[in-house]
């Protein structure tokens, strides 16, 4: 009875509808999934309704917000959120518009650099309004300026590179306010890609609730440091392959159901 509580569907920046995350969850054998899109939560209705049609399988509603901490992403996953709240719908409004103002800039700096692009292409890769630089990437490798998303990244969209934009700096404590006045469970990401371990003790005393214990960049020394992690301080935790369609990695980390029922178990007690 396995699951994956971390999933991308093509709402965000992944290469599946959120029916085809479903249909494929389902064909592995996989209890239950959580859609967890960045900043977004446009893929949760249609992956709901897809479930319905099969049995004993549940898809968990969830969201992936990024934020930054010291100039270095931190992101913080949220589970069984109010995916109606307006005060949520609001602020990912106003993220998704900083987002397409980011693309327009990066786009214009590849111009600049002789990259024949256009915003019109790259949002024709987006499914929906979370748009952003695995997008762009998408859109080179159809024009054949870059082989793949990693090279696009090397040589132009990443940290340092020429065509790099900053994000606005969302700090990760907001991120947590944020979930947590959605009704949700918040859930520190893959701590083990952070270089700045100081902020898991922050948030930790910040009052996150759980820490993605499973992660495909998580060894086994990493796994067993963050059980231990949330053993000690008394968190949820969760764990998921980080999909985003190809390769298709869904389902390759072995995260328990209990740990769905312990996020439910939570919620129900913590209203």
């Amino acid at each position: 009875m396995k699951v994956d509580l971390h999933l991308h569907t093509t709402f965000s920046d992944g290469s599946l509808t959120p029916e085809q995350v479903v249909d494929t969850a389902n064909s592995l054998n996989l209890r239950a999934i959580a859609i967890t899109d960045h900043d977004t939560v446009d893929g949760i209705v249609p992956a709901i309704e897809r479930a319905k049609i099969y049995r004993n399988f549940e898809v968990v509603p969830g969201i992936e917000i990024n934020s930054f901490y010291c100039e270095e992403e931190v992101h913080i996953l949220g589970y069984y959120i109010d995916y109606w709240s307006t005060t949520l719908r609001s602020a990912l409004k106003v993220m998704q518009k900083e987002r397409i103002e980011r693309v327009k800039k990066i786009i214009e700096k590849l111009q600049k650099l002789g990259v024949e692009i256009t915003f019109e292409e790259v949002e024709a890769k987006a499914s929906g309004l979370s748009i952003g630089r695995p997008h762009i990437a998408m859109a080179l490798i159809e024009k054949k300026i870059v082989s793949s998303v990693e090279e696009a990244f090397q040589l132009y969209l990443g940290p340092g590179k020429p065509a790099y934009v900053p994000r606005e700096k969302l700090s990760p404590y907001h991120a947590v306010d944020l979930i947590k006045k959605s009704g949700g469970i918040t859930v520190l990401a893959h701590p083990g890609m952070l270089k700045n371990q100081v902020i898991v003790k922050s948030l930790i005393d910040y009052g996150v609730h759980g820490i993605e214990v499973y992660h495909k960049e998580h060894d086994e020394e990493k796994v067993k440091y963050f059980k231990n992690l949330a053993k000690k301080y008394g968190l949820l935790m969760t764990g998921g392959s980080d999909c985003h369609g190809k390769p298709l990695i869904m389902g390759s980390q072995p995260v328990p159901y209990k740990y769905v029922v312990q996020l439910k178990h939570f919620k129900n007690t913590n209203k």
